[in-house]
């Protein structure tokens, strides 16, 4: 029994295998329809002769150069409308938009110059002189304003245009941060620089109160010292002048000395110093 079971088992697995095969080979030779081909070949040929027509229309209509030029103007709207078909479906948005708008603008152009010039309306009386008049008036102010507005709406509604606007928004501001960081930076250090100078300015200011303070007190010392030198001098009158001389006034009361008074001999009629001798004079 566990044999046969086995057996089936291995049957089921082979058969599983094979419709899996099967599915894959199916799915392999399925084929979507194609874009090419065909009918690209079809829309390039009907294109050249819409080009065709419509050059031969402005060549026989309107005479010399100015015919020659708004054939090539038609031919340039041919390879406009052709490439706007060509990229429409790969494309999304305001740029897919702008495409199918010219593409259909420029063709229905094509389709109509075409026309009138495969049957030749501009030779049939009663018709002659009103596309006579479009052609040499109207067709070619038309067709170079059509084409001058697809060369300028088509590429700014192209969607990189919105990437590089972004990425140039997104340097913008960049640029402005790093400004700003820079003025700030710029900004602090010289606040640092400020103040640096005032700290080295008040620095100043305390040596040189310092010195100030140092030389007054030198000075001060000197004058004591003066003071004491005219003290220590004896004599009053040699005291009184040598203080005159430096600017000083000087009470000979209370500049004298504290020393002791010295002794004193009384003579009939007048006081003598004890360090005189009485001459017989006396």
């Amino acid at each position: 029994m566990k044999l046969f079971s086995i057996g089936k088992a291995f049957a089921r697995e082979r058969d599983k295998d094979k419709r899996a095969e099967a599915i894959r080979a199916e799915t392999e030779n399925y084929k979507l329809a194609s874009d090419g081909g065909y009918l690209l070949g079809l829309k390039y040929l009907l294109f050249a002769l819409f080009g065709y027509y419509n050059a031969r229309l402005f060549v026989y209509t309107v005479p010399g150069l100015e015919g020659y030029g708004t054939a090539l103007c038609a031919l340039t709207g041919e390879g406009t409308a052709l490439y706007c078909i060509n990229n429409y479906t790969r494309s999304a948005g305001a740029h897919k938009a702008s495409l199918g708008f010219f593409g259909a603008t420029l063709t229905i152009f094509s389709v109509v110059h075409a026309t009138l010039s495969f049957f030749r309306i501009h030779e049939w009386e009663g018709y002659s002189a009103g596309i006579e008049f479009y052609a040499r008036r109207v067709a070619f102010p038309l067709l170079f304003s059509l084409l001058m507005l697809a060369a300028i709406v088509i590429p700014l509604l192209h969607w990189r245009k919105k990437i590089a606007a972004e990425q140039a928004k997104a340097q913008v501001q960049i640029a402005s941060d790093r400004a700003r960081v820079a003025v700030q930076t710029a900004t602090m250090r010289n606040e640092s620089l400020l103040e640096s100078e005032r700290l080295a300015h008040f620095e100043e200011e305390l040596r040189i109160e310092g010195e100030y303070v140092a030389k007054l007190e030198q000075f001060a010392a000197l004058k004591q010292r003066e003071m004491e030198a005219i003290n220590r001098i004896g004599d009053p009158d040699l005291r009184q002048q040598i203080a005159l001389a430096l600017g000083r006034s000087v009470d000979q009361q209370t500049e004298q000395s504290p020393a002791e008074p010295k002794p004193r001999v009384l003579w009939p009629g007048r006081a003598v110093s004890d360090q005189r001798k009485p001459s017989v004079l006396d």
